[in-house]
């Protein structure tokens, strides 16, 4: 059954519901269990500690920030439960012995390179040996680190906007380009950008005095300006 109460939210009130559509919630509001697809149920912002934030509404279509910094498109008449899931320090509690992770169904996790040669890739070697490889590798044979797991042409990739990810500190991630022709745009004040010099990427802060000038005064990369323009907008605008 569904709990109805008028909240405040800045000039006017809203009805508030335990599940109810993008269309009746203001703009800022929490929420979790989200539907992608109307009737079938939440997908997205279900852990433990989990909240997603609704920042616009356009059209058929209410744009999301999930719990991982992704901003996503969904339509505006797939519901959601208003508020944050309960449970939310469950990832900082200390489980105090390896019994309790066995209660969980959480079995141990025997390192590669521990096993023998015909075991793991990572095996064999007179006592503590590398791994002998330019990389991680799984049992299978397969790059085990830093191999894309996402299909090249999903059907939910015209949904996803691209956005430049915040850290825990409210710090954005460095931005990292080979552009050393490109003018410094107003959006890009408060970034860090990383140029390529020829050799090195060199971090640079960019700052209000910087806008409107070419980024070789400040060893900013080659010459593709509407290009990398584009690019780093693409990352930059929120």
């Amino acid at each position: 059954m569904l709990w109805k109460k008028l909240v405040q939210f800045g000039k006017g009130f809203f009805e508030r519901k335990e599940e109810s559509t993008s269309t009746d919630m203001p703009l800022g509001t929490a929420i979790h269990n989200i539907e992608i697809t109307r009737g079938r149920g939440g997908q997205l912002a279900r852990a433990a500690g989990a909240v997603a934030k609704l920042i616009a509404k356009e059209g058929k279509s209410a744009t999301l920030r999930l719990p991982s910094g992704e901003v996503r498109l969904v339509s505006q008449n797939c519901l959601a439960t208003v508020g944050q899931v309960g449970n939310v320090g469950v990832n900082q509690k200390s489980l105090g012995r390896a019994g309790s992770k066995c209660w969980l169904g959480k079995r141990p996790v025997v390192r590669g390179v521990v096993m023998n040669p015909v075991d793991h890739p990572h095996g064999g070697g007179e006592g503590k040996a590398p791994i002998g490889r330019k990389k991680p590798t799984t049992p299978w044979g397969y790059p085990a680190l830093g191999r894309r797991t996402r299909k090249r042409k999903k059907y939910s990739d015209s949904f996803i906007l691209r956005r430049q990810k915040v850290n825990m500190k409210e710090e954005k991630e460095t931005i990292v380009t080979w552009s050393r022709a490109s003018s410094i745009l107003p959006a890009m004040v408060g970034h860090t950008i990383a140029i390529h010099n020829g050799k090195e990427h060199i971090p640079i802060y960019i700052t209000n005095p910087m806008v409107a000038n070419w980024g070789n005064s400040y060893q900013l990369g080659i010459s593709r300006v509407m290009k990398v323009q584009e690019r780093i907008l693409n990352l930059v605008v929120n």
